[in-house]
């Protein structure tokens, strides 16, 4: 938390604040210096980054930069949850994840869990440490899914799993 001095005067205040044209025309200068000539909107997207997952994201904003409308949650677009209340009714979701590949043992795992406090599930689906496919039925014989929310680890075989 930043205190103003007793007198009410900010240091910043002696500086006004850059418009969004100074500060693109200081980013085409730094690129020029670079080696990159670019100007205008192409200054900003060249410092631009695209993230593994596709989302872009841009070297400044503002607060004149509109946020996609994320809605509410339990309504679509569903961005923020499948249920008004949240995901976690009680206002924490405790998952345990779980990685064998014998089904019967996996359920009793599964259910002491669930018995002893745990409210979702993480199974690794696939591979040499992860349940087949075709043992999903009977590791998961017990367990109320509408209750209990299962995420699949499943890279090889996601569809099947599912």
């Amino acid at each position: 938390m930043t205190v103003q001095p007793a007198d009410g005067l900010s240091p910043a205040a002696a500086f006004p604040d850059p418009s969004h044209d100074q500060w693109q025309s200081l980013v085409e200068g730094v690129l020029r210096k670079s080696g990159k000539e670019v100007s205008g909107s192409a200054a900003e997207e060249a410092l631009s980054t695209t993230l593994e997952d596709g989302l872009i994201t841009r070297p400044l904003y503002t607060a004149s930069d509109e946020s996609p409308d994320t809605g509410f949650p339990g309504f679509a677009p569903f961005t923020r949850g499948s249920r008004a209340e949240g995901n976690a009714a009680g206002g924490w979701d405790v998952r345990q994840r779980h990685a064998l590949a014998d089904p019967t043992r996996l359920n009793e795992a599964l259910l002491g869990d669930l018995e002893n406090g745990v409210t979702s599930l993480w199974l690794t689906v696939g591979g040499p440490a992860g349940v087949p496919v075709d043992g999903l039925a009977r590791a998961l014989e017990g367990v109320y899914l509408d209750l209990a929310p299962v995420a699949l680890d499943a890279p090889a075989d996601l569809d099947a799993a599912a």
